[in-house]
């Protein structure tokens, strides 16, 4: 998938100058109504992206700290109902990317709705363990949600890739830092 190879690729570009210790710190974006506690000292990129029929401005913060990737990546839309589109959409790229055998079904998650966020289907968080561009063992925490924005709504992905499970306080310190202004 086109939107897949691109997202990988992008990301990857985006993170191999970051440092590799985990020292949190608030990132605020300038682009969007949200800050993020990141480990490491992020990069950021825009990336217009074909999605659909459509080509969508994909902004993308994140790091790379003691082998595990941290990221945000986020996309505005002009057409608010295509929020819950493009969050399941999101979700089928991510499940390729990581190579899971199975055909795609949406995979059991849990409800992921901050305050102030779109109580939709689609907003959820998934654990998935799947397998890197490389063929090497990977594990996906992620979550997707949507905030209406004026007569727009931005939908956000955060994930966290990383080679083994990560300690819950590390996973929950990058979660509980997601904080919308």
């Amino acid at each position: 998938m086109p939107l897949a190879r691109c997202l990988i690729l992008t990301t990857a570009l985006l993170l191999a100058a970051c440092s590799p210790a985990l020292n949190w710190r608030v990132v605020a974006l300038a682009d969007a109504p949200l800050d993020l506690m990141l480990p490491c000292k992020p990069d950021r990129a825009v990336r217009d992206l074909a999605w659909g029929r459509q080509t969508l401005a994909v902004s993308m913060v994140g790091c790379q700290a003691e082998g595990a990737t941290y990221a945000l990546a986020h996309v505005a839309l002009t057409r608010p109902q295509d929020a819950a589109t493009v969050m399941a959409d999101w979700q089928k790229a991510l499940h390729q990317q990581l190579q899971l055998a199975d055909a795609w079904q949406p995979l059991p998650g849990q409800a992921f709705v901050l305050p102030g966020t779109l109580e939709l289907p689609q907003a959820r968080q998934l654990q998935w363990q799947g397998r890197n561009g490389t063929g090497q063992p990977v594990y996906a925490n992620a979550r997707w949600f949507a905030r209406t924005e004026g007569q727009q709504v931005r939908v956000y992905q955060a994930m966290v890739l990383s080679p083994a499970p990560l300690a819950d306080g590390v996973l929950q310190s990058f979660v509980k830092g997601l904080q919308l202004r």
